[in-house]
């Protein structure tokens, strides 16, 4: 009976996880081409510009691993969503409440999510689980 709720548990974090990342990616996109291209300039070819692209596409990568690898896939969005809003507060004059909101959190909470319900996957799965 453990293993069945543990199961559901992994399910409904792993879903969670994969909505919320769909949201995360569009809300990223959205609000990027709406006001967050403008906090690098105008210029498209700005090696700023370039590094926030080349992480969100590092984001996207990772988001779309983590559908059949949760761990790795989780690993990466989580540590492209710690540099991420540090690289942006330190290139543009966006607060860092603001980077840490816009920048961060669509790919932090998907991260966290998929790195748990791996975990319980991996529990789910132990001898000690019954």
């Amino acid at each position: 009976m453990k293993k069945f709720l543990l199961m559901i548990k992994y399910r409904q974090f792993r879903w969670s996880a994969r909505l919320t990342g769909i949201l995360g990616m569009v809300f990223f996109i959205s609000y990027f081409t709406a006001e967050g291209i403008n906090s690098f300039g105008l210029s498209l070819h700005s090696k700023d510009l370039q590094v926030v692209i080349l992480f969100f596409f590092l984001c996207l990568i990772a988001y779309l691993l983590s559908w059949s690898v949760e761990i790795i896939g989780g690993i990466l969005l989580t540590l492209t969503a710690i540099f991420l809003p540090y690289y942006v507060y330190l290139k543009t004059n966006i607060s860092h409440l603001n980077s840490c909101f816009y920048y961060s959190l669509p790919f932090l909470l998907p991260g966290i999510l998929f790195i748990t319900a791996w975990w319980i996957k991996v529990v789910r799965k132990s001898p000690k689980g019954d």
